[in-house]
């Protein structure tokens, strides 16, 4: 690893710890509420660790840059940039870097159905097919090839847990061919269902076919809702699915096998990023750290952030609830809610977040999590594939458990 590129990014981190520590007006001049660790029961010490960790990750060329933030009671208390911003490039990560969050789209999907869900437009047992008819009388391909009907219909709850029995056989790049997301739907809408609605948990696809239903019932394309109803409230002023050019300099690299993609050509076809005409409610956004945050303390705030109400907490609170049906199990000391992965056994989990905590990632490494009872949001940014063996979500989540000491 060149000296440059390490020296480049513990720069970076070291001024961003430099800030926070400050607590000084030019810290919180993009709005966050930056504090001392101390002042919320945590260690600035231990959250320092933080920062070595990153380094090691960079050093050994794992990744060519991260971006982690930590908030507790609504006060950031570790707000780090390490590395560059890709493998072959010397410019360093920075805090404001945006980064593609690929499935951590589909909790602002979710959060937008719920907005129509408290307007009393839809329910979580409607049938799918109310409001997207080309979803009616649904087939199920069998495992012995052949197709038959399926006994019942997808409900809207199905969709926020993965449950719906839709699954695309074709990765993100094929279904970014598709000019628009109305032309993908004409499409996927024909295909068999892989499961019966209810009886399995299928990952992906089902928050395509919610965030479609967000348009169908709003009215409003996917991208201008969310723009209208969660992005400008929240103050989310760098959170797009297509980054303006002005912005592109931000963008982090994503690095597959070792090696930048700087057109991006594993994720979506070079004609999809010109036209910029694909939104899909499962992925697609790109985002900063600190925008992400904002999402996170609103959910933890009980749907109010900076006085701006998108939720109320009874609807919140159902989020972090298991809604899978008896005898459909997702994984081992977790649940599923509605949009987001939820803590029901830490122990089993492998997490050390608390019982009720919700969270999710997305496929280039990118994780978050929101732990109602120590009043705690962790947010992690990086642009690597593969990403699981770099096991970021636990180690995160370690050091940062690790440093509460109140």
């Amino acid at each position: 690893m060149p000296f440059s590129k390490t020296l480049a990014g513990r720069w970076c981190r070291l001024l961003l710890i430099a800030l926070v520590a400050a607590s000084s007006p030019a810290a919180a001049s993009d709005g966050l509420p930056i504090a001392e660790a101390e002042s919320v029961g945590m260690s600035t010490e231990r959250l320092s660790r933080i920062g070595g960790w990153l380094d090691t990750i960079v050093e050994n060329g794992q990744a060519a840059g991260v971006v982690t933030l930590v908030a507790r009671h609504g006060k950031v208390v570790q707000f780090t940039a390490t590395g560059t911003r890709g493998m072959g490039v010397s410019d360093p990560m920075r805090p404001e870097a945006l980064f593609d969050i690929a499935s951590m789209t589909k909790p602002l999907t979710a959060v937008a159905a719920l907005m129509l869900y408290e307007e009393g437009r839809i329910t979580l047992d409607d049938l799918v097919s109310s409001h997207i008819p080309e979803f009616k009388k649904p087939m199920i391909l069998q495992e012995s090839g052949d197709i038959m009907p399926a006994e019942g219909e997808m409900s809207v709850r199905h969709l926020f847990t993965h449950t719906s029995g839709v699954r695309d056989p074709r990765g993100r790049a094929e279904t970014y061919a598709f000019p628009t997301m109305d032309a993908y739907m004409a499409d996927f809408a024909k295909l068999p269902l892989r499961a019966e609605p209810g009886s399995k948990w299928l990952y992906g696809d089902s928050l395509d076919v919610l965030g479609y239903l967000v348009e169908r019932v709003s009215g409003q394309g996917l991208d201008e809702f969310l723009q209208d109803r969660v992005l400008d409230p929240l103050g989310m002023t760098d959170t797009h699915y297509w980054p303006p050019e002005a912005k592109q300099s931000r963008r982090a690299m994503l690095v597959v096998n070792g090696n930048d993609d700087p057109t991006r050509v594993s994720r979506e076809p070079v004609e999809a990023g010109e036209s910029k005409t694909f939104i899909s409610g499962a992925s697609g956004l790109h985002t900063t750290a600190a925008d992400y945050w904002r999402f996170c303390q609103m959910l933890l705030n009980g749907g109010e952030f900076g006085g701006n109400r998108l939720l109320g907490p009874r609807t919140v609170s159902l989020i972090s609830m298991n809604h899978l049906e008896e005898g459909t199990p997702y994984r081992s000391g977790l649940g599923f809610g509605l949009g987001f992965a939820v803590v029901s056994d830490p122990a089993k989990a492998r997490l050390p977040y608390s019982v009720g905590s919700y969270y999710w990632g997305g496929s280039q490494g990118t994780v978050f999590w929101i732990d109602p009872a120590e009043h705690l949001v962790g947010v992690l940014m990086v642009q690597v594939r593969p990403a699981g063996r770099l096991q970021l979500r636990q180690k995160f989540a370690a050091l940062v458990y690790a440093a509460i000491i109140d």
